[in-house]
């Protein structure tokens, strides 16, 4: 549910989200890959063609079920549970997951302000539905850039290098129910925009986040599966002004806050990620200006 990674012509974990979301990489994230023209996705399917009017308009009012409207007009979003829907009970919890973003050509994303790897890096999401609301708080390591593809001019953030040093960059995405049938709503800030983001249930495991920018024009679509085994799989596409800008695919498993933190830990060593740059960077390479325990609203000292 995730904006996914970049700048405004990327605007990509997340996507993020992100949410992730996220980054491109954003859950329901908004990640914004960079270079876009990137954080992270083709127009909406296009449904099918309007049933033709009928000579009598009124007929489908007096169809309609009246109990309908009586429910809507009944609704309290206010104290409205977003639990009592199967989706996010399957998506409430914490995952990790292995990414990929893919650029408008189709090959693995290439960021020149983000000197990593996104043909496979791993994504850590905390996504907790609290009444009427959910709060996510994501981080998404990479590793390094490859070394024959590093050169004078290619320089690592942080106090790192290139081919060396890998890094992780965060995100945070929150929204509140539209309505009872369990639908969320929220703005995203990033490069001094306010971007609308909209979530929507299709049935027990199937969720649809999608990404505006101000002039009502698609961000991104992002399409998650649920399947009943404490796992997701999410495909977002980016786009901007029009056109295509990146793809991504995303695969998470569910695990205990205990194995989230074990898994973080073992993914920085991995990557060779710096403890000073641990949840350093922010979803526009800038950066967070907060530590770990803040981003996640945990004491991990004891962790």
């Amino acid at each position: 549910m995730p904006i996914t990674h970049s700048t405004m012509p990327i605007l990509l974990c997340c996507s993020i989200f992100v949410l992730n979301g996220c980054n491109d990489d954003n859950t329901n994230s908004t990640p914004i890959p960079e270079e876009s023209i990137q954080a992270t996705e083709e127009p909406t399917q296009t449904t099918e063609e309007p049933a033709q009017a009928t000579e009598e308009p009124t007929q489908a009012a007096e169809e309609s079920d009246p109990s309908l409207a009586i429910e809507e007009d009944n609704c309290d979003v206010d104290n409205f549970q977003l639990l009592d829907f199967t989706p996010w009970q399957r998506e409430n919890g914490y995952w990790v997951g292995e990414y990929t973003l893919l650029g408008a050509d189709g090959t693995p994303q290439v960021s020149s302000r983000w000197p990593y790897r996104y043909d496979n890096y791993k994504g850590f999401i905390h996504l907790e539905v609290i009444g009427n609301a959910i709060k996510q708080r994501n981080v998404f390591l990479y590793p390094p850039k490859l070394a024959e593809l590093c050169d004078a001019t290619t320089e690592a953030l942080g106090n790192g290098q290139c081919g060396i040093n890998g890094n992780e960059k965060i995100f945070s995405a929150d929204q509140k129910a539209t309505d009872c049938s369990g639908n969320i709503s929220g703005p995203f800030e990033s490069f001094g925009m306010t971007l609308d983001t909209n979530t929507t249930l299709i049935g027990d495991d199937t969720v649809l986040y999608q990404v505006r920018i101000p002039d009502g024009s698609i961000m991104q679509n992002q399409l998650t599966t649920l399947p009943p085994n404490d796992s997701r799989v999410r495909t977002a596409q980016g786009f901007f002004s029009g056109s295509s800008t990146y793809a991504s695919y995303y695969r998470e498993r569910k695990v205990t806050q205990e194995e989230f933190f074990q898994l973080l830990a073992a993914a920085r060593v991995e990557y060779n990620i710096l403890e000073t740059d641990h949840c350093g960077y922010d979803n526009t390479n800038q950066p967070s200006q907060t530590t770990c325990d803040e981003h996640f609203g945990l004491d991990l000292s004891a962790e």
